[in-house]
């Protein structure tokens, strides 16, 4: 045989020198019998060794191999490392074929596809990431073929219009107001004229109800030629009934405005901006129009600008209630309105401004005035008809006062009378006359014409004092018991309110308690009351603590329930058939008036407790100077040698004038000497006030004590005096303790 090659051998191995893939045949031993030229790889091992084959494939391999020298065809895909680490993915057919000598052999065609492997993992990434994305997308993907076949649908589609792949389009039912616009929306693009479109419509979804989709419509051309759909849609069923109900909101609240009884307008810039019709009539205005544009000048009062203006600077930007205000308004038809406003920032036009509710009170401000004047014109007369009650039941004891006064003097002044008798006499007269001119007193303060003295005083001794009379004032089967503290109870306060307030509350703990039999009790104590204690008093929350003089009365009456005792401080309030309820309301008033408290205890059947605390004042002593300097002035000479005389027995040195002209001759003698004056307010054509304001211009610190009647206090020309008050009538006692107090006062300053 020859050793050269056939024709055969010579174009085989002409075709595999020109091959770019590689071709190697193997013998059943693995001995490489022929390999061609192509080199996939600069390592030659690639492909004569088994070890080049990564190891997690070489058995698949060999299995491979094995079956191909067994007389089978392979396809084997596979990777091999080089010696650089490199991995290479290989396509190798395996065909076996007989050799000479009867011998199996392999041919085996190999290329690299590393490239292509990658293309694959990469298109399979992309596929899988698109799946990711569509699967789990919050909105509805859908791909439609050129007959509208459903070719693609994500599980949103699913799940909210229960559509799958295979399915028509013409499955998801539109809803018939918005199928011709959806039309119109999407012809183009299905036409080919335009890549995509967009439209909000209702469709019908899996469960029966409608709701709103935003859905865009896409051109996707296929290489083929053929033409694709892509639709994405979300359903906006939330966002478009929110506009909806935004709208219907924006709707009722223009209908609301405008039809409006109250007037509403806004304000920027001290301009109005915009006005309801009702805001248009209030202001005079023939419609909202013509009000517009109105400067606020033009219609308000500067005060009622400013009003307005301070409104709108004090309200926060996130006021939860707003600003009131009154308006005066002299309309643009001329008519003066006073109109009552609530106001509060707001933005119109992206701009801050001041929107103002208003209402014409113009009548009930009129109607409102005329109340309090019918209110105040039956107040006047109930005063007038319970002083005339008081007044009539004071007259029998100012007879008795006076009838003692009038026996006392016509014994004393009697031939047979003795010394002794007669200074008993005239003691008896001085003390009725003191009772009657406490009486004028209280009459005086129950109808208003009297100021308040005040000065220190015992709790316990004006108790004391006024139960004799207050008990001649009960009911025979009314038991009235005084238990006085034995301590003096100091307080400063004025002695005839006090004495009102007693007796008010013990006369009205005996209407409590009827015919009788009962019993009014009268009680004094000190006690230390904490803030926490006075809280739940009348008037007692903005005391301090310390140390309070308590008057206590308590009587065995009907007593009262709860809504009762919450009313019977009101004015007018009264559960007596002919009481006039001003007693209790005028009770409060004057403990107020002395920063006091009132607590009140009552149950139906168990009587009434009315318990008044003041505050203790500790007794100051009076300033006790015998070579103090005072300087007497009254017109009336017999009273101004009673006082000087008092004075000089109370160890003050004592200079009186009985006209204005002398007093000022005894200032220009002993002014810068003087300590105190006491001056009657009856010297004539204006000399008292002239008299005050001299020694108070020429020494400030000067105490000046003026005599006033106990009807009115002096006008001083319009002038507030620096100096204290003494009511007449008066007694020694008090003008030697008045002094006393002022000067010790000015002392203390």
């Amino acid at each position: 045989m020859s050793d050269q090659p056939t024709p055969e051998e010579r174009r085989f191995r002409a075709l595999a020198g020109s091959a770019a893939d590689r071709i190697v045949e193997l013998a059943p031993d693995g001995t490489l019998v022929f390999a061609n030229g192509a080199r996939m790889s600069p390592d030659s091992r690639l492909f004569g060794s088994i070890d080049a084959v990564h190891p997690d494939e070489r058995g698949e391999v060999m299995r491979h191999f094995k079956a191909a020298f067994a007389g089978e065809n392979r396809l084997v895909s596979f990777r091999v490392v080089d010696s650089d680490g490199r991995t290479i993915w290989v396509e190798s057919t395996l065909t076996p074929f007989e050799a000479e000598g009867g011998e199996r052999h392999v041919l085996v065609v190999s290329r690299d596809v590393s490239e292509a492997r990658c293309l694959e993992q990469h298109l399979r990434e992309s596929q899988e990431r698109f799946r990711l994305i569509a699967e789990n997308a919050f909105d509805m993907i859908v791909e439609f073929d050129g007959d509208w076949n459903l070719l693609y649908a994500n599980e949103r589609v699913d799940d909210t219009l229960g559509l799958r792949t295979g399915s028509r389009a013409d499955a998801v039912e539109v809803h018939p107001e918005d199928r011709e616009r959806v039309m119109l929306a999407f012809e183009r693009v299905v036409s080919g004229i335009e890549d995509s479109g967009a439209a909000t419509y209702r469709v019908l979804r899996r469960d029966g109800r409608w709701c709103w989709v935003d859905a865009t419509l896409l051109a996707a051309p296929q290489r083929d030629g053929r033409q694709h759909l892509l639709m994405i849609a979300r359903d906006v069923t939330a966002r478009v009934e929110a506009e909806q109900r935004v709208r219907e909101s924006e709707q009722r609240h223009r209908e609301l405005v405008e039809n409006a009884p109250l007037g509403i307008f806004v304000v920027r810039d001290e301009v109005i901006v915009y006005a309801n019709p009702a805001a248009a009539m209030l202001c005079g205005a023939a419609n909202a129009a013509a009000l517009c544009g109105t400067g606020m000048g033009a219609l308000f009062d500067p005060d009622s600008v400013r009003e307005v203006t301070s409104a709108h600077a004090r309200a926060p930007a996130d006021a939860r209630h707003g600003q009131v205000f009154d308006l005066r308004v002299r309309g643009l038809d001329g008519v003066a309105r006073h109109l009552l406003g609530v106001g509060n920032p707001t933005t119109y036009d992206g701009r801050p401004a001041f929107q103002a509710i208003v209402r014409d009170v113009t009548e009930l401000e009129d109607s409102r005035r005329e109340q309090e004047r019918l209110a105040l014109q039956l107040q006047e007369a109930r005063k007038l008809e319970s002083l005339g009650v008081l007044a009539g039941g004071i007259a029998h004891d100012f007879n008795n006062l006076l009838a003692v006064i009038l026996s006392s003097v016509r014994y004393a002044s009697a031939s047979d009378s003795t010394p002794a008798h007669r200074g008993e006499a005239l003691s008896d007269a001085i003390e009725a006359a003191e009772n009657a001119a406490r009486l004028v007193k209280q009459l005086l303060a129950y109808a208003g014409r009297r100021s308040p003295e005040v000065r220190s005083l015992d709790l316990s001794e004006l108790a004391g004092t006024l139960s004799d009379l207050l008990a001649t004032a009960l009911p025979g089967d009314v038991e009235l018991v005084l238990e006085a503290a034995p301590e003096p109870l100091p307080v400063h306060a004025d002695l005839v309110q006090l004495e009102q307030v007693l007796m008010n509350l013990v006369l009205n703990a005996a209407d409590s308690v009827g015919a009788g039999p009962g019993r009014v009790t009268v009680r004094t104590f000190s006690r230390r009351l904490q803030p926490s204690e006075l809280l739940g008093w009348l008037g007692g929350d903005s005391l301090a603590g310390g140390a309070y003089a308590c008057l206590e009365v308590e009587d065995t009456g009907r007593g009262m329930d709860a809504d009762t005792r919450a009313r019977i401080f009101e004015p007018f309030f009264t559960t007596k058939k002919d009481g006039h309820g001003l007693g209790l309301s005028a009770v409060l008033g004057l403990v107020q008036g002395h920063r006091g408290a009132i607590d009140v205890q009552s149950e139906p059947g168990a009587g009434t407790r009315f318990r008044i605390a003041l505050p203790m004042k500790p007794q100051q002593p009076a300033r006790a100077a015998s070579d103090c300097l005072v300087l007497v002035a009254d017109p009336n000479r017999e009273r101004c040698r009673t006082s000087a005389a008092a004075l000089r027995g109370a160890g003050r040195q004592v200079v009186e004038a009985c006209d204005p002209e002398q007093a000022r001759d005894l200032w220009r003698l002993h002014g810068e000497e003087l300590d105190a004056a006491v001056i009657d307010a009856d010297f004539p054509a204006s000399g008292s006030p002239q008299l005050v304001e001299l020694l108070h211009t020429a020494r400030p610190e000067l105490p000046i004590l003026v005599q006033v009647a106990s009807a009115e206090v002096p006008s001083w020309d319009g002038k507030e005096p620096a100096a204290a008050l003494l009511h007449k009538p008066f007694s020694v006692p008090q003008l030697i303790d008045r002094l006393a107090e002022v000067l010790v006062k000015r002392s203390s300053a």
